[in-house]
């Protein structure tokens, strides 16, 4: 068997970041190399002391991050060989499809209500030209965890009678969109979405576990009714390393709706307007 135990001497930016404990920085960093394919499945990581040396760092903080990343079953230690590496990042599974499916619930996943705030209206940013935010809102900040690790941080507002007919508790159990969808049955007419990729801010480092300035996908998301008027608002910030979006839809449908993909000139001109 041949040793493909890494070796090198290169020292990534690991500095302090606020609020982000070195070693999460770490296993951030590892944990990318593996998603990337740089430290493939198989592959034997260097002792712990070893890649401290080579990386600048504290001992504790590289055991620490193989303790973390062992945990989530990306590398696996075993005493005489060493630590390898045993799977790949959540991202390619489950959590693909937590992050896609509205409805999907996988047992790892979890949501922690940080904040519900009733008397309030829609941020003119989450609307769009013609949308129309009638009557009081309940804004609810979430912070979505897969495995009891922070991966989307959300703030949604849902109008005031809608959130009040959804079951006890629906924040903490399930995604409010799945739910409202659910509770508003034919109500709801369409949905308007956009993301854009952006660096993070403290307040997002702080919540996600990620070094400032790391890339994080933004999602604002509008359901509608018949009329424009707006039933739920929400914007998600995913973790970059995290985020994965893929779409299946039917050529018919790119037929009949081409801007299911692509903005259409007139979609172009209302923002310009708006």
């Amino acid at each position: 068997m041949t040793d493909d135990r890494t070796t090198g001497t290169e020292r990534p930016e690991l500095s302090a970041e606020r609020g982000v404990a070195q070693y999460q920085r770490l296993a951030s960093l590892l944990r990318h190399r593996i998603a990337k394919g740089e430290y493939p499945l198989g592959m034997l990581l260097p002792p712990i002391t070893q890649l401290a040396a080579d990386l600048g760092v504290a001992v504790v903080s590289v055991r620490q991050a193989y303790e973390l990343l062992s945990k989530e079953g990306l590398i696996r230690s075993q005493r005489g060989i060493g630590t390898h590496v045993a799977a790949l990042p959540a991202a390619t599974g489950e959590l693909e499809l937590a992050i896609n499916d509205p409805f999907a619930a996988p047992e790892a996943l979890a949501f922690e209500v940080l904040e519900v705030r009733r008397r309030t209206g829609v941020p003119q940013e989450l609307l769009g030209p013609g949308d129309r935010s009638d009557g009081e809102y309940v804004c609810v900040r979430k912070l979505h965890t897969y495995s009891g690790e922070p991966f989307c941080y959300a703030e949604i507002y849902v109008l005031a009678p809608v959130f009040d007919a959804l079951p006890k508790d629906t924040a903490r159990k399930k995604k409010l969109l799945a739910a409202v969808l659910d509770e508003l049955g034919s109500r709801s007419k369409r949905v308007r979405q956009r993301m854009t990729v952006m660096p993070a801010d403290f307040p997002l480092c702080d919540m996600l576990k990620i070094p400032f300035a790391a890339p994080v996908a933004k999602m604002s998301r509008r359901l509608l009714d018949g009329k424009g008027s707006v039933l739920y608002a929400g914007v998600t910030w995913y973790r970059g390393d995290r985020y994965v979006s893929e779409i299946d839809i039917p050529v018919s449908a790119l037929k009949t709706a081409p801007a299911i993909t692509e903005p259409q000139r007139q979609a172009v001109s209302e923002r310009k307007q708006g």
